[in-house]
């Protein structure tokens, strides 16, 4: 078992043990170990190291590390002790959420997340910033933050979390739009804040940007977007009009969807377009 061997060196704090050991259990899929054995790693590492600061050293250098499974945990280590240097830790995130490695950019971004949720006042600032940044990594990375805070944050922050993501409606780029959509907002806001996104789409839908508007028929696509669509037909309605290829394309593809998920809607609100 590589618990113990792992759980000697987290005393001794030598962090190429550490990788040398989590490396040892990597899949074949993502490069890294199993999601149940970089959590278990973290559990160790938070119960034997404890103090604030020697936890985020020990985060810093394997954020630091090169090493895919060292930058995913340095990531949430750095995030749960973001206190004791948030500029650094900041700056750190920035650095993951533009990683080159898919799963790594994940960690980033559920990194994130628990910042947001633990300083939002610290933090929301800088998020808005990544919403500004050159590359779609670190914008798509504020994106699924709020999707994932939104989970644990009440309705006092619903206004907020939306207008942080609103710019984005705009963006052209595909791994932001993809996880935009039906992802962030279907799934995510619009889940724990309907009353909220229910009313801002009736302002979104009056924008003519394309992309906006393939934004909210997609939201419509999703599982938890679908519950909302008889209380949105004005919407639905609206953009079943708009003949511009990428809107069309998204309405038809999300009316293929309603038709297999709900078919007695579909039928009843949109059989005859």
């Amino acid at each position: 078992m590589w618990q113990e061997p792992f759980q000697e060196a987290v005393m001794k704090r030598d962090i190429s043990v550490m990788l040398d050991i989590l490396h040892m259990q990597v899949t074949e899929h993502a490069n890294t170990p199993k999601q149940s054995v970089k959590d278990k790693a973290l559990k160790i590492i938070y119960q034997g190291l404890q103090q604030s600061e020697t936890i985020y050293s020990v985060g810093l250098q394997f954020a630091n590390s090169e090493s895919p499974t060292g930058e995913e945990l340095g990531a949430i280590l750095l995030a749960t002790n973001y206190d004791v240097n948030p500029s650094e830790v900041s700056s750190v995130l920035l650095r993951l959420a533009d990683n080159t490695h898919w799963e790594v950019r994940e960690w980033a971004a559920s990194a994130c997340a628990i910042v947001l949720t633990n300083h939002f006042q610290n933090f929301y600032p800088t998020l808005i910033q990544w919403t500004k940044n050159h590359s779609p990594n670190v914008r798509r990375a504020a994106v699924v933050a709020v999707k994932y805070a939104a989970r644990k944050m009440d309705e006092r922050y619903a206004e907020l979390l939306i207008d942080l993501i609103e710019p984005l409606l705009c963006d052209e780029d595909e791994y932001v739009k993809k996880n935009l959509r039906a992802f962030a907002i279907g799934d995510g806001l619009l889940k724990y804040y309907p009353k909220q996104l229910m009313t801002r789409l009736n302002t979104w839908v009056k924008s003519e940007n394309e992309h906006v508007r393939w934004n909210i028929i997609k939201i419509f696509s999703s599982r938890e977007g679908i519950k909302y669509i008889e209380d949105s037909i004005h919407i639905v309605k609206i953009l079943s009009n708009d003949q511009r290829k990428i809107v069309k394309s998204a309405f038809n593809r999300t009316m293929l969807s309603l038709k297999k998920r709900d078919p007695e809607i579909y039928h009843k609100y949109f059989g005859s377009i």
